[in-house]
């Protein structure tokens, strides 16, 4: 048996942040239930033709149920409410106000369900006076200082696509906040709600920064710090083929190892120095990788108990002998597509490992099936979809 078997959760993200926590619970046993809007509703879209296929990849979609009800709609509240009186956690992505609006709001539910934990995702938290501002990941990671500290000494910030808030801000900190809130119910038997601020999630993950700031007052800037590229022995270097290889030999003793790999000792005693000799170390080294392609040096490196790693493409790096082994593709059965592959499952378990069980499916590919379960009669059911409350798969 899986850790979440039993547990019911209801996801009205609409967006990737949500999607990915509610992901996790259903890689471990989670029943998800996707409450999709009706088709039109959505702001974001796919734009391949075939959605099928795209739902069927989707990391974020997989080991879920979908249903399409219309929540602008009286009838649409009532069928979630149904849903709600036997769910677990609900999760959302919405601004503020937005559920108020749609009669779904914590208030609301918890009346339904007192022990429902309702977990809101929003960019910068249920209250404040920025709350109502829309935003995505590069306007939170701008506001968080984290852009502040990526990129060149004296150059632009470079954008790290939307890693830093969406998932390890938002999605992570959203489901640290949801296991939080099963644990505390375990004792109190109540639910709660979790307001999870992409902004707040971001500024946490300054544990190394900020207590540095806050201890000195010397404020940390791009290519000026140990881990931005402002030391030679920390830093991205390029190869032979134009391809690029990381070294990041903090410790001392590390760093002794990769001075001795390259036939340049001399260079150990000044690891800590001056401007000038970091200056001169980083113009050895530069001149020094450029003597070999970038998996010439991962290999020469790999038994010199140093710190190194090649600047993979996303091919690269899924067909490396390590992310192999660590099962981090995996391939699942496809009715339609056949062997297709997933991202693969993160938290290793030893002894309830979370599993892959089915691939993404359309919005409504299972609205009859989690109506039949809410209690509906087949006729009901048609009287729903008639009225347009309810959708299903096309």
């Amino acid at each position: 048996m899986l850790p979440f078997s039993g547990l019911v959760v209801l996801d009205l993200s609409r967006g990737y942040p949500p999607a990915y926590a509610t992901m996790t619970l259903a890689d471990f046993g989670a029943e998800v239930i996707r409450v999709d809007p009706p088709p039109g509703e959505s702001r974001r879209s796919d734009r391949a033709d075939d959605q099928e296929e795209v739902a069927a990849y989707s990391t974020l979609l997989r080991n879920k149920k979908s249903i399409i009800i219309n929540l602008r709609s009286e009838e649409g509240q009532s069928v979630l409410y149904e849903l709600v009186k036997k769910a677990d956690v609900l999760l959302e992505g919405f601004r503020p106000g937005v559920m108020a609006r749609l009669n779904a709001d914590y208030d609301t539910l918890k009346e339904i369900n007192p022990r429902l934990i309702y977990c809101s995702l929003s960019g910068f938290g249920a209250d404040g006076p920025y709350a109502l501002r829309p935003g995505h990941d590069m306007n939170y990671i701008s506001l968080a200082g984290v852009l502040s500290l990526i990129g060149p000494r004296n150059g632009p910030p470079y954008l790290p696509s939307n890693y830093i808030a969406d998932y390890a801000g938002a999605a992570l900190q959203g489901l640290i906040g949801i296991l939080i809130a099963l644990a505390a119910r375990e004792k109190t038997g109540k639910g709660q709600f979790v307001d999870i601020s992409y902004v707040d999630g971001v500024i946490s993950l300054h544990a190394q920064e900020a207590p540095n700031y806050f201890r000195t007052g010397v404020v940390p800037r791009r290519g000026e710090t140990m881990l931005t590229g402002g030391v030679p022995w920390v830093n991205a270097y390029k190869c032979k083929d134009g391809e690029y290889i990381t070294i990041a030999p903090i410790e001392t003793h590390l760093y002794e190892n990769l001075c001795r790999a390259i036939g340049k000792e001399e260079l150990i005693s000044k690891q800590f120095t001056t401007q000038e000799e970091y200056e001169k170390i980083k113009a050895t080294l530069t001149e020094i990788f450029l003597t070999k392609t970038r998996d010439e040096w991962f290999k020469f490196f790999e038994d010199k108990n140093t710190c190194v790693g090649p600047v993979y493409y996303l091919n690269e790096t899924f067909s490396d002998p390590q992310i192999l082994h660590r099962k981090m593709v995996e391939e699942v059965d496809h009715p339609r597509f056949g062997k297709i592959k997933q991202v693969g499952i993160a938290i290793k378990l030893s002894e309830t490992p979370g599993r892959i069980k089915s691939p993404g499916t359309l919005s409504g590919a299972h609205t009859e099936e989690i109506l039949l379960e809410a209690g509906y009669s087949k006729e009901e059911i048609e009287k729903l979809r008639k009225s347009g409350t309810v959708g299903f798969a096309e």
